[in-house]
């Protein structure tokens, strides 16, 4: 919840509404044909995070977008064509095979950036993936998919509300890639 103080934040990939519509299709398929059920993630939740901040004072928070501004990258294709599910946290995700090597760049360029302001960035390796479903219900065999590719074009500094009803995200600022 946010309060007076901080913010929840995270640094984000936010498909386009060409990419959403085929999300949606995806995910509709997977939940009627396969009979996976859980949490299904609401699609304006849908995104690729680059790197999750978590509670952020107001100073911080104008380092971050200062800091941000000096990351620079070409746009490029990602081809979602991966589905995966992790039993641990029981989640049902849609992923890359092949993390594009521009993406890559973006990710390691921001997680040095932010460090000037504070940011420790997570252990484990990046991995492009939108959750799809939480609390998927234990999936042996996931069914082979048609890749979507999206081309990115930029990434988002996201806030995130929790509230009874579940997360909710609100984008506040865009970078263009170029």
């Amino acid at each position: 919840m946010i309060n007076s103080v901080t913010e929840r934040l995270f640094f984000a990939l936010y498909p386009n509404e060409m990419i959403f519509s085929h999300l949606s299709q995806l995910s509709q398929v997977i939940t009627d044909t396969q009979g996976i059920m859980g949490k299904i993630i609401p699609p304006v939740n849908w995104h690729i995070t680059l790197a999750f901040l978590g509670d952020i004072n107001k100073a911080t928070k104008q380092c971050l977008q200062q800091v941000a501004t000096t990351v620079k990258s070409d746009r490029f294709d990602l081809s979602l064509d991966q589905l995966g599910y992790w039993p641990k946290t029981q989640i049902l995700w849609l992923g890359a095979s092949q993390t594009p090597e521009l993406l890559t760049q973006l990710v390691t360029q921001l997680t040095i950036a932010l460090q000037s302001c504070g940011y420790h960035p997570e252990k484990r390796p990046f991995h492009a993936h939108i959750t799809l479903i939480r609390k998927a219900n234990r999936i042996k065999d996931l069914p082979s998919i048609t890749p979507i590719t999206w081309s990115v074009r930029d990434f988002c500094l996201v806030r995130s509300t929790l509230t009874t009803g579940g997360a909710h995200y609100e984008i506040i600022t865009r970078w263009a890639l170029t």
